[in-house]
């Protein structure tokens, strides 16, 4: 475990932006009830754009998959109370897409994650990608590493065969209130295969290797377990080419 500061955890992300999923268990340590834990994060994420660092948190809709208009300023996100808090309190830091949107605590995070047009949510030209391309990492704060979603990134790029590219439809009402027809393209699984997906095994085995690294953020006794994205690919490319069912649940991969 390494003790940090926030300065310190900007500066590690500076350069190297991360994307943070949590659980709200986590957060038990750093308030006296649910509005003074969500009011803290709020100022721990703030406090890392102002001192430099760049920190992405999901705010996943899934409006085109549900056939929905998404407002950027006020489409609720599906992923829980705390995302929801930080979405209220921060609706200009949200991304344009309409699945899987993000709010960006930092300033060097490309501007084309704000403008409203074709977007592939996996694919070239994605947060996740950015992410990928400077070296970031992938983080939980609650232990959540089940829910890194943005493990089918890392399948698409190793070409797995039980997901594809499916094309959403739907109308973007933007930060200025114009309505705008776009696409969105998911990496979705292959609904005639038995495939479902777990990182059930995935978290286990990370773990074990000591591929995670634990953040403790002094200020707040904030526990963050990180993983940077590119080791996390090499470390699936290699379980894939031994097991090509090895992100599956079921048949005895649980």
């Amino acid at each position: 475990m390494q003790c940090i500061t926030i300065k310190k955890l900007s500066g590690n992300t500076k350069n190297r932006p991360i994307i943070i999923h949590i659980n709200p268990l986590g957060l038990l340590r750093i308030g006296l009830n649910n509005e003074d834990r969500f009011s803290n994060l709020n100022i721990i994420l703030n406090q890392i754009q102002s001192n430099g660092g760049n920190v992405a948190i999901p705010v996943y809709s899934y409006s085109y998959t549900k056939k929905e208009v998404y407002d950027i300023l006020n489409t609720p996100t599906t992923l829980g109370e705390v995302g929801e808090y930080l979405r209220k309190n921060n609706k200009t830091k949200r991304t344009i897409d309409a699945n899987f949107s993000y709010l960006l605590f930092g300033n060097d995070f490309k501007n084309r994650n704000f403008l409203v047009s074709d977007y592939s949510s996996f694919g070239e030209g994605s947060l996740i990608e950015e992410v990928f391309d400077k070296d970031g990492y992938l983080a939980v704060i609650g232990g959540v590493l089940e829910y890194l979603t943005e493990i089918h990134f890392l399948e698409k790029k190793l070409n797995i065969n039980y997901r594809f590219d499916k094309v959403f439809s739907g109308v973007t009402i933007d930060k200025s209130g114009n309505k705008i027809n776009n696409k969105m393209t998911y990496y979705c699984r292959d609904l005639d295969s038995n495939y479902s997906s777990s990182l059930a095994q995935l978290k286990k085995d990370i773990k074990l290797t000591k591929l995670i690294k634990i953040w403790k953020l002094k200020e707040f006794n904030l526990k963050i377990e990180v993983v940077k994205i590119q080791e996390l690919l090499k470390f699936v490319k290699e379980k894939l080419e031994k097991d090509s069912k090895y992100l599956w649940k079921g048949d005895g991969h649980e």
